[in-house]
């Protein structure tokens, strides 16, 4: 392979390496063993075939966990269940064939939730084998993070393919809102939440759907950073249209709090220095008003309008301390959990069925695999924040050329920190395949994509990256 000026390029001697069926080569190697390298691994552009294409739209949301929760989908919902199985061979090929750096810390993350987390249920809680196992069933999707990175490898998709995609699932998640909201009647709202996880009546929130939101709140955040760069009505407009349609129709309070805390800090991050300081000053002020004014006589009136919801929490709060604070070993590693067709219920362990992990946060997770479990599923929410704000991930080489898809690249890490914030409230293993797909493309936007379109088809390969050599049954470590 050549450079300019007629230059031999070779691989660098740190770590880099190349590895084909029976060959491994540290530090410098030949030239056309490079070339036949880069031309395997792809030019930056490749183009995506329409069968590429379909298969793209078809996995993407049950890697998001659409239709996880949504027994309303039919097919759809026993499908994203079996979903973390079906795809556990790109998985496999994801965990052994590629390489990256976040493979050993969600391989230790499997291994304790998939492994150990069973095993202590058995123990604390007497649940069988059948029924340990059962409680995992949520934590599988945590193989996305493999299972994605190896669809991407062997699909390559362009950063603008792929934002063109993301955006299409999340202005039909809007527009799907609204058409329901308009021709579902009234009657086909539940109250009990086994018979509609789509179509639900509260008491203190009235009638809404309950909608898969990762690609409607991944939009928004898209516009956001569109803004930050080149503040134009439009994205504005759409921008409060997507953000009302929330508000009337789905209704998940933390959620959308999340949501506008994120585009307010990135909006606040963009600033320059001057204007930034002046609303930190004018914020200030503003937030010791409005707690004098508003907020300390609202307290009361809050407890009232959260109802039922609060009172729950709080009890599910005071039960799981208790349990835990009982034995040292059960805060230090967990207990496990239960499944509603286990043999040991809610009520044998604390006389109430009202008593929901999934709504208690951290606290939930410290209840379920324990501090050391707690702190490797925290891990993984920093190793995307590490992909989205790192000092790696602003490096010049990773930005992307076309500043549309920079812009989608950016707004998924700021979905990693949209999902944190949300994870005070909710649990971190109600969907953990939105944060595992979220990183993976990630790894592939800012990793291999960005130091490709960098380099060029034909240039000096760097360290630091894994992408895969398509056919060769091997990798190339950049």
């Amino acid at each position: 392979m050549r450079t300019g000026g007629g230059k031999k390029a070779v691989l660098s001697r740190r770590r880099g390496r190349v590895v084909a069926p029976g060959l491994a080569v540290d530090g410098d190697v030949s030239a056309d063993l490079a070339e036949r390298v880069l031309a395997s691994s792809g030019a930056t552009d490749r183009s995506t075939g329409r069968m590429e294409i379909l298969l793209l739209v078809a996995a993407l949301p049950m890697f998001g966990q659409v239709f996880h929760y949504l027994i309303d989908a039919g097919p759809f919902y026993y499908l994203s269940k079996a979903w973390p199985f079906l795809t556990l061979p790109l998985a496999l090929h994801g965990a052994f064939r590629l390489s990256g750096r976040h493979h050993p810390l969600y391989a230790i993350v499997l291994g304790y939730v998939i492994g150990i987390t069973p095993a202590l249920s058995m123990l604390w809680l007497g649940n069988a084998f059948i029924d340990a196992f059962g409680t995992t069933i949520k934590v599988w999707p945590i193989t996305y993070y493999f299972s994605v990175l190896s669809t991407l490898a062997l699909l390559r998709p362009s950063p603008d393919l792929l934002r063109r995609i993301l955006l299409s699932f999340g202005v039909a998640t809007f527009l799907l809102m609204w058409l329901l909201w308009l021709i579902v009647p009234r009657t086909h709202y539940a109250v009990d939440a086994t018979q509609s996880k789509l179509f639900m009546y509260e008491l203190e929130r009235g009638y809404r759907i309950y909608m898969p939101m990762v690609f409607g709140v991944l939009s928004l955040l898209y516009l956001v950073r569109r803004m930050s760069v080149s503040p134009r009505l439009l994205y504005v407009a759409l921008y409060l249209a997507g953000l009302m349609t929330m508000v009337l129709i789905f209704k998940q309070r933390i959620s959308i709090l999340a949501l506008l805390l994120i585009s307010a800090w990135v909006l606040y991050r963009n600033l320059p220095k001057l204007p930034r300081s002046l609303v930190t000053l004018g914020l200030g002020i503003g937030v010791l008003v409005l707690a004098i004014t508003v907020l300390i006589p609202a307290v009361e009136a809050l407890e009232k309008s959260l109802g039922n919801s609060l009172s729950i929490r709080a009890r599910s709060l005071s039960l799981a301390f208790d349990y835990m604070l009982a034995d040292v070993w059960r805060w230090l590693f967990g207990v496990g959990s239960i499944t509603r067709f286990s043999a040991v219920t809610l009520f044998d362990l604390f006389g109430t069925d009202h008593f929901y992990l999934a709504d208690i946060g951290w606290v939930g997770i410290v209840f379920e695999y324990g501090v050391v479990g707690a702190l490797l599923i925290f891990g993984l929410y920093v190793a995307g924040l590490r992909d989205a704000y790192g000092r790696r991930a602003r490096a010049p080489e990773r930005q992307l050329a076309d500043p549309r898809a920079e812009a989608m690249a950016a707004a998924l890490g700021d979905y990693v920190l949209f999902l944190l914030a949300a994870s005070a409230v909710y649990s971190a293993v109600f969907t953990p395949g939105e944060l595992a797909t979220v990183t993976a493309l990630l790894v592939y936007l800012r990793g291999f994509w960005s130091t490709q379109a960098a380099m060029g088809p034909r240039t000096t390969l760097q360290p630091d990256e894994h992408v895969p050599v398509p056919g060769r049954g091997g990798v190339v470590r950049l």
